[in-house]
């Protein structure tokens, strides 16, 4: 298990919690898919694991697909975003997850193809368009965004109905220490191209309309959510520019906690509304 993991669920145990994940789409040269024969769960998946603190998204898809596959590695393209409450899972010990995980697109570079042994028993090159079975619903999801040259996927706006954040019961349960909490952020222009930037009242730098992803969300629908709380906007995410993560986005907020930001960008444009601070955070 990795260290962040294991240092994690020892202190929140099983209950849900988001979990940033890269998961590695390796080509060969005649453009199959590489796929791994999984021993936790019954199925075929593709490479990939959990961020450990002060990795970026492609430091841990290389790092996962040399461990698990043997296989030198080079990212190429973002895939897209898959964070949606539809591909929860539970694992076989108990522990649930709401991912995160951020799928890119790879090519060899060196290395010998071999199955680990621990988290797979097999590893084999199969044609997009005739994957192994069974395959979970968020890798088909992939191929399909693979096969797909436009931007990038992410998933359509969910905005959790809970009342109650599950952030301070994280917090409760891991003090200030560091830890990675996934957020959104939108590009806002204006006709004349300028950018819409809020006042925030804690650090008193400006900023990005963003916030931090709940339990239940997508980053879409934090992103949406956030705008309307702080600004009163109402607005419509249109392309995912980018995803960031890793030693740049650490931050200690002046109460003493610690993070790791997972932090999704995105184009978004107002559908309602004339920018109106919260006179709380903005």
């Amino acid at each position: 298990m990795p260290d962040y993991i294991r240092w994690l669920r020892g202190r929140i145990g099983p209950r849900k919690t988001i979990l940033a994940y890269a998961t590695a789409l390796i080509r060969d040269a005649d453009g199959r898919l590489l796929f791994q024969r999984r021993t936790d769960f019954d199925w075929w998946g593709l490479p990939g694991g959990i961020v450990e603190l002060g990795e970026t998204f492609r430091d841990c898809a290389v790092r996962e697909a040399e461990e698990e596959t043997g296989l030198h590695v080079e990212p190429q393209r973002l895939i897209g975003v898959y964070a949606s409450p539809e591909w929860d899972f539970q694992y076989p010990t108990g522990d649930e997850v709401q991912q995160f995980t951020v799928a890119i697109e790879c090519r060899v570079i060196g290395g010998q193809l071999q199955a680990d042994g621990h988290e797979s028993t097999l590893s084999q090159f199969f044609p997009l368009n005739d994957p192994p079975t069974p395959c979970p619903p968020w890798y088909t999801a992939m191929i399909r965004d693979l096969k797909n040259k436009s931007h990038p996927y992410f998933d359509p706006p969910i905005i959790t109905s809970a009342t109650d954040s599950f952030l301070w019961p994280l917090r409760e349960a891991v003090g200030a220490g560091r830890i990675i909490l996934m957020s959104a952020g939108a590009v806002i222009q204006d006709t004349q191209g300028r950018v819409l930037l809020g006042l925030r009242s804690d650090t008193h730098t400006w900023g990005l309309p963003a916030g931090l992803m709940e339990l239940g969300e997508t980053p879409a629908g934090t992103l949406v959510r956030e705008a309307y709380e702080e600004l009163q906007l109402r607005i419509r995410p249109t392309q995912l520019v980018g995803v960031f993560t890793g030693p740049r986005m650490f931050h200690t907020y002046p109460d003493g906690n610690q993070v790791q930001l997972a932090a999704t960008l995105f184009r978004a444009e107002i559908v309602e509304g004339t920018p109106i601070p919260d006179g709380t955070e903005t």
